[in-house]
Order: structure tokens, then sequence, then C-alpha cells
């Protein structure tokens, strides 16, 4: 497509499900096709100087809105996507899955079924046609990949997915699962837990503090007894039937079941059900403005740190943890830019 002219944001909501672009191109509105592939690039301007190579910001599509076309000259405004935007435009027929134990009569029979065996057969895996069309090495005209954490997914012997919205539907099975379901910027979608919940904490890719925000945090304070306690069930890689709780006496707040953990022993088991506990009844939700363009180096879920201090909030935080959640960048005159991240607390 041609270049583009204006950029106005660039945005990613993991409730949403994944990234969105958009902006104006000038006179040359006849190459907004429909649907088209849309790549865009930025370039960052560091330690005084741009860089030599431009980054990728957004692999996607293109959703072109009404535009307008005079004596030699159109303004067309877009919208560019992420693939869960066209999954939410598709739809899925009604099927019934089973667990089997062995010798699958069909592909619906599933042996030692779990969601996320549900979830890879209708997106098609391993050369497998499914219900989905967009996945790369599936399908001739696929260009999505799939990160699928099958090993931590809970068993299920019996599942029905009723005729519907395909992206909705697919959601239903994330909830149903405790999994978080999001497209990120390169198109690869995500069917995964919380890395909160995971056996290891990935590193925090960046430090927020005063020298970055361009204003004082918005800080709002949550409930902390949404959950009483957490209960895990689970299995060694051998097999062993594991546990884990936390905390050992339930706290206000109900007492959630969880199944499906792949851990080494009941003592790991314990520690994913602590941050399970804490993150449910996490402290803060943060909104962070910065005066810059560096959400664009940023993807839904990465772990942030915050130093801060606040005697209006009460807050004086050193390195305290936060997840993304919400990431907008809007692109203004002169080549500067405003990011804006929505965070939610470790614990």
């Amino acid at each position: 497509m041609s270049d583009v002219d204006v950029l106005g944001r660039i945005e990613a909501d993991v409730e949403d499900g994944g990234w969105r672009i958009s902006g104006q191109v000038f006179g040359d509105a006849d190459k907004l096709d429909f649907y088209k592939g849309l790549d865009a690039w930025f370039d960052l301007y560091i330690g005084g100087g741009w860089e030599a190579q431009p980054r990728p910001g957004l692999s996607g599509h293109l959703l072109p809105e009404a535009w307008q076309k005079t004596f030699q000259t159109s303004v067309a405004p877009f919208s560019g996507f992420t693939a869960h935007q066209i999954m939410k435009s598709g739809r899925v027929q009604g099927i019934f899955f089973r667990h089997v134990a062995s010798s699958p009569a069909n592909d619906h029979q599933i042996i030692d079924q779990t969601y996320a065996d549900i979830v890879e057969h209708v997106l098609g895996i391993s050369g497998q046609y499914g219900h989905c069309n967009l996945v790369q090495g599936v399908w001739p005209e696929g260009f999505m990949q799939l990160n699928i954490d099958s090993a931590n997914s809970s068993a299920i012997d019996e599942y029905e997915m009723k005729d519907g919205n395909f992206w909705s539907r697919l959601k239903e099975i994330a909830n149903i699962d405790l999994y978080y379901l999001f497209v990120d910027k390169r198109n690869l979608l995500n069917f995964t837990r919380h890395p909160m919940f995971g056996g290891s904490l990935p590193a925090s890719v960046l430090t927020l503090d005063d020298e970055l925000l361009l204003q004082p945090l918005d800080i709002t304070t949550r409930n902390a007894e949404r959950v009483g306690q957490i209960k895990l069930q689970g299995a060694t890689p051998s097999g062993t039937q594991i546990t884990g709780i936390y905390p050992t006496d339930p706290t206000a707040g109900p007492v959630e079941i969880r199944g499906g953990y792949i851990a080494s022993s009941d003592a790991e088991m314990d520690a994913v059900a602590e941050r399970m506990y804490r993150f449910e009844n996490r402290s803060h939700t943060v909104t962070a403005r910065i005066g810059n363009g560096l959400g664009l180096l940023l993807e839904l879920l990465d772990r942030l740190s915050i130093t801060y201090s606040s005697a209006a909030d009460g807050i004086s935080w050193t390195t305290k943890k936060f997840w993304v959640h919400k990431i907008l960048v809007e692109i203004l005159a002169n080549f500067n830019a405003r990011t804006t991240l929505v965070l939610e607390a470790e614990n």
C-alpha cells in the first residue's frame, strides 16, 4: 500500500484481544483495499540521533473507512487490526467434543482431552485443517501463528461449542480455563495462562519512575478480598498427583479450585497458588502517561517495575511489579508521541 501521511494512534488491549492502528492517507485512497496486509514500522530517536534501522510496530490487516475524493486529491481515514478482529467477524459451527482413552473415531474425539486441545482443533495445527483458515502452515493463505499452552490446560471429558461468533466461542473457552486469549503485534495468537501463574516469573522489561512520567500516576485502589483461597490440583511430569493451596486458612472471599497444573512438587504448586491469590487480590490498577512513544517497544502482559512516591495517594513504591494490560501510543506533530499504559499490580 502507499505511504501513510498521518498516523494517528496504535493501541492494544488484552481484554479486547489484540492491537489496532489508525491514520489517514492523502492523495492515494484507491490503494486502501479491504483486508489488505498492513505493516507499520517506526524509527526510534535515541542518544541524540535516529536509529539506523526501523523497528516493527504492528503486522495486521487494513479495514478502510468511508473516504472523500475531490478533484485530483483524496483523504482516506483507515483502521488496521491484528487477526483477532477478523475472527470477531467470523462464525463457527456447533461442535461436540469428547474425551476418549484411545482410538478416536473422528477429529472431535480427543485422547486425554483438554481445553487447549479444543482450541488447537478449532484453529488447526500440524497440517490438520481446522475451522479457521488464518493459521500459517495449515492453510495456504494463512498468516497467523499460534502460541497455545497445552501443558497447563485443564482436562475436560465433554464440551459443546455452540454455533456462534468465532472469537466469542474461543473467549468462552479461555474464560473457563482461566486463560488469556489475545493476538500480539506480530499476529501471534496466544492462548496461555497469565505469566504470573507460571513456574518462573519473567524479568521486568522496564522501570517507570518520575523521569519517564509525563504526569503523576492515576492510581485506583482495588478490592483486596475478591478471592479467599486458591486450591490447585495437578501432577508432576511423571504423573504423580500433587496439590497446592494458599493461604492455609481462607480469608474473606470465595474459595476457588483450579486444575490442570504440571509442576515438580507440592511446594512449587503452593508457590503458584500464592501468586494466583495475590494477583486476584492485587492492590492497584495504575494508568501511566509517558511523553514519548515508549509503548511501541512493549507487548501485552509484559512485566514492568514502578519506583514512585505520592503522599496524596499514600504510595511509596520501590520497583513494585506490574503487568501491561493496555497500551496506547498517540502520534503527535513534529515527531512527538505520547504513551498511555494501563497496568495491573502483581500483588
